[in-house]
């Protein structure tokens, strides 16, 4: 925007850029008096420039007073520029106060310069938003804040309880008001008396320490603790949390009556294994379960809660992600196959854990569940893989047949089974007979054919396999003729 050096320029600039934005380009440096003048008394009939200067902040005082003068009641906005004007005198504030559109009403009550005479009229004012407007009102005498502290509109106590300035005794008032709004305005914004906020803290109205922990800037050491010590449990919590979590402080939440405070603890990282062996113990079965499915819970307490028949915490136990090798061991071996179950679905086990669910239980649900997972382990026992084998489910006497450890009796049947799948398991087994291989080699399924074809050329293949591989790692004499492997070689040379 251009500089101003005449009237002219000034009726341009207002024309383009329209009244606000010329408003805020020329507060500094200031407009000429002249040119101010000028404008007046050649634009006097022109409301558009009039109230470019009545919205002015740097007018001349006398020029305002004119205007006022000449003011008619149809004229509101330059009226509600008057009314916002430092530069309007007292008569013109005090005309205004009684001005019949609201928006000039508040305008006025925003004006800094109100002396306590406009201030009076306007706390009477019908509009709870010239009230409103008015209790934030830097001006605003100390014996009219009490009197908008009992104004019946919600909004201008609220107002009034984001003041910057408030006297201590208004503050107490609004902090215990029934709208939630006008406490949070006062206790979220306080920033006088520090003592008003250990007041609020201790009180113990959870609203009140709420909205303390609800403030922008952070509270001091002294009033966390004294929120720590609240007896609304989520308080506790929120208030602990943001403090240093000592052992006194532990050996206080575990102790506690309140089960939140015992839940909250069980949470947390870092507990020392001392405070867990208390929680473990812990008469609630809630307690005992957080503390399960924490996962820095010590190795020590997760092996006794294993070993324990405390079937809860052993479930949330089995789905805990930060066991050690040995405690999901334990649970491998647990007698409810619900908690076994819980172990066979996660995705850390090895060969050990697997050699226990399926070997090492009396039931065989775990292991049919492992099947049906197509988990990949060979070494299944004896017991389990005749058990699955003669199972109703295909996929079970399928996982059966992959086994190193079936009877023969067993891998001629598995090998004359209705299903193509299982006949092809039989036939990919290293560990099937060799009768059963020849009798699937003339299968009417081309996979299971193929299967056992190849099959029988690995051993072939093995067989071949010169000695002195062998030689070069072990002593000549502990070679012994395998009779299989002879027998092999014999069938496919003749």
């Amino acid at each position: 925007m251009g500089a101003i050096n005449t009237y002219q320029d000034l009726v341009e600039a207002i024309d383009q850029n329209g009244i606000d934005a010329t408003v805020k380009a020329h507060r500094k440096p200031p407009l000429h008096t002249r040119i101010l003048r000028e404008l007046y008394e050649l634009y006097l009939d022109q409301p558009k420039y009039v109230e470019f200067l009545a919205h002015y902040p740097l007018i001349p005082s006398d020029l305002a007073e004119r205007i006022a003068q000449d003011l008619g009641d149809e004229q509101v906005a330059i009226a509600r520029g008057l009314a916002s004007n430092p530069r309007s005198s007292q008569p013109t504030l005090n005309r205004l106060c009684t001005h019949a559109d609201t928006a000039v009403r508040k305008a006025l009550a925003a004006n800094s310069n109100l002396t306590p005479k406009e201030c009076q009229q306007l706390v009477e004012d019908d509009n709870p938003f010239v009230r409103a407007t008015l209790a934030g009102n830097p001006s605003l005498p100390a014996g009219l804040q009490f009197v908008l502290s009992a104004d019946d509109a919600g909004c201008v106590r609220a107002a009034l309880a984001g003041r910057k300035t408030l006297d201590p005794d208004i503050a107490v008032q609004l902090s215990q008001d029934d709208d939630i709004c006008v406490r949070t305005a006062i206790i979220c914004n306080w920033t006088q008396d520090p003592e008003l906020l250990h007041l609020w803290a201790e009180l113990d109205d959870p609203i009140s320490q709420q909205l303390l922990l609800r403030r922008h800037k952070p509270l001091e050491p002294s009033l966390i603790e004294t929120l720590s010590l609240s007896p609304a449990g989520d308080i506790r919590k929120e208030a602990i949390q943001r403090s240093e979590l000592t052992g006194p402080r532990m050996l206080w939440l575990v102790e506690s009556d309140n089960l939140q405070d015992r839940l909250f603890l069980a949470e947390q990282t870092d507990l020392p294994s001392s405070i867990q062996r208390l929680l473990a113990q812990d008469s609630s079965p809630k307690v005992r379960r957080r503390l399960a499915a924490n996962t820095c819970i010590d190795d020590g307490i997760a092996m006794h809660i294993a070993s324990s028949d405390d079937l809860q915490a052993c479930r949330t136990l089995a789905k805990n992600s930060a066991l050690q090798d040995d405690c999901i061991a334990q649970l491998c071996t647990h007698p409810d196959d619900n908690i076994a179950l819980l172990v066979a679905y996660r995705e850390d086990l090895n060969d050990h854990h697997r050699d226990l669910l399926l070997n090492q239980r009396q039931s065989i649900t775990v292991a049919e569940h492992l099947a049906y997972q197509g988990v990949g382990y060979r070494h299944v026992g004896t017991d389990p893989a005749e058990q699955l084998a003669r199972a109703d489910a295909p996929s079970l006497r399928r996982y059966a047949a992959q086994s190193a450890n079936l009877e023969i009796s067993t891998f001629q049947q598995l090998s004359k089974d209705p299903t193509p799948a299982i006949r092809e398991a039989v036939a990919s087994n290293s560990s099937t007979p060799e009768s059963c291989l020849q009798a699937l080699t003339q299968d009417n399924q081309r996979a299971v054919m193929f299967a056992a074809e190849d099959n029988l050329a690995k051993r072939l293949r093995k067989a071949s396999t010169p000695e002195r591989v062998i030689e070069e790692n072990e002593e000549a004499d502990d070679n012994i003729p395998n009779p299989l492997l002879n027998k092999l070689i014999n069938f496919f040379t003749e």
